[in-house]
């Protein structure tokens, strides 16, 4: 009697620790703030290729879209300040990027458009076309998703668009478009990634 009751306390105890574990390994995916996603964690252990990316893709978005001023420099002119930055403050690996980008950065100029290699550009989306796209890496693709869908979902006021599937399924969808496309490399990937929202879901993009 002594030896069932012990047995059957025992996968109690086996029962409960099991579900706490489950629960407990389950709940970051669901209580992490989309927000809070891209800080120095993720930074420092990306790929250099997918941070360059991520900071052209947030730029696009937050200068055309949510219409911020500051946000116009180039990759170039970030990554190794960002990284820096970082790593000499290692207490701030949970802070944004984009809250780095703004120590970091150079005084905005009074222009709208975004000086990179001796050229300023004026034109709506700068130089992040389709014949950009057809020229860098997968991992350069995808940050450009990411930065822009985070921008969009984070710092954009009252969205117009929603991006219900991956960052990764975005960019092959892009890379389709622009591979089957060759005619279109002028326009603009942010243009491009638009044909793909939510409610273009069900019919062909125009």
């Amino acid at each position: 009697m002594v030896k069932s009751m012990r047995n059957l306390l025992c996968l109690i105890v086996l029962a409960l620790t099991t579900g706490a574990w489950s629960q407990s390994s389950q709940s970051p995916s669901t209580v992490v703030p989309v927000n809070q996603k891209f800080t120095g964690i993720w930074w420092l252990k990306a790929d250099v290729e997918e941070r360059s990316g991520f900071l052209n893709g947030t730029a696009d978005c937050l200068t055309w879209t949510a219409h911020k001023e500051g946000f116009n420099a180039t990759p170039e002119q970030l990554l190794d300040r960002i990284t820096k930055f970082y790593v000499a403050h290692p207490e701030s690996v949970s802070l944004g990027i984009i809250d780095v980008w703004q120590k970091v950065a150079d005084k905005p100029k009074a222009n709208n458009g975004a000086d990179g290699q001796g050229e300023r550009w004026k034109n709506a989306h700068w130089y992040l076309n389709g014949d950009w796209w057809s020229q860098v890496s997968e991992a350069q693709q995808l940050g450009f998703v990411e930065g822009y869908l985070w921008c969009l979902k984070t710092q954009v006021s009252a969205p117009t668009e929603s991006y219900s599937a991956s960052a990764s399924s975005y960019r092959r969808k892009i890379d389709a478009f622009v591979k089957a496309n060759p005619k279109l490399g002028k326009e603009a990937v942010a243009i491009t990634l638009r044909r793909y929202r939510d409610q273009d879901a069900m019919s062909s993009p125009k």
